[in-house]
């Protein structure tokens, strides 16, 4: 039986080639990645169900001897486990989606799929803890904005593929805060030292793009 090592890890590099693992972003998977994991988990799980059943207990001339001797095997259905992982990452798919309809309900896909920063800022400078970008009055009042920027950053998680690599509302751990009047706003975006400088590189871009 030295063949079945040889043969296990073949089957785990075939599964790990058919369903390559999403990498996620910088606030983890998306929407459709843990769609792709689901039904990647739930195909390994039918494929092992449907194995059939070579273990052979209690059968003569089968590798399992019963209590007489040995040699012996005795073997453990993984298939649950891959049904429960899937079940995880359909779970989590479903809880980014709540979390967009809470931010942006029925908000047109043009509108949420821009960045206020992109579309009212017009420069900012960098702090000790991120940057501070200021926007046009047309971008509040603050409450508004914050909205706005809650429903932008919901939007992202939805799908890998939604071109946000350069965006500073896509990191994790974000504080912003909004201050403004008739003549404009303050918006102050922080995160924890080591992502500062990825922050103010990301606004920097935002503002040299602007929509």
């Amino acid at each position: 039986m030295r063949f079945l090592p040889a043969l296990l890890l073949a089957a785990c590099a075939t599964s790990s080639t058919l369903h390559p693992t999403p990498t996620g972003g910088p606030r983890g998977l998306h929407a459709d990645e843990h769609l792709d994991a689901a039904r990647a988990q739930a195909e390994v799980g039918r494929r092992e169900n449907s194995w059939p059943d070579v273990h052979g207990a209690g059968v003569p001339g089968s590798l399992d001897y019963g209590t007489a001797g040995v040699p012996w095997v005795r073997a453990w259905d993984t298939s649950a486990d891959h049904e429960r992982l899937a079940a995880i990452h359909r779970s989590e798919a479903m809880a980014i989606e709540a979390e967009y309809q809470d931010a942006c309900g029925s908000r047109p896909f043009a509108e949420v799929s821009v960045s206020p920063l992109q579309r009212y800022g017009y420069a900012g400078w960098n702090t000790s803890s991120g940057v501070v970008v200021y926007l046009t009055s047309e971008a509040g009042p603050p409450a508004r904005l914050l909205a706005d920027l809650r429903c932008h950053r919901a939007w992202m998680m939805l799908k890998a593929d939604a071109n946000m690599e350069t965006c500073p509302l896509d990191l994790p751990g974000l504080k912003v805060d909004a201050r403004g009047d008739a003549t404009g706003i303050t918006l102050s975006l922080a995160v924890k030292p080591e992502l500062i400088e990825e922050l103010q590189r990301r606004a920097a871009h935002d503002l040299e793009h602007k929509r």
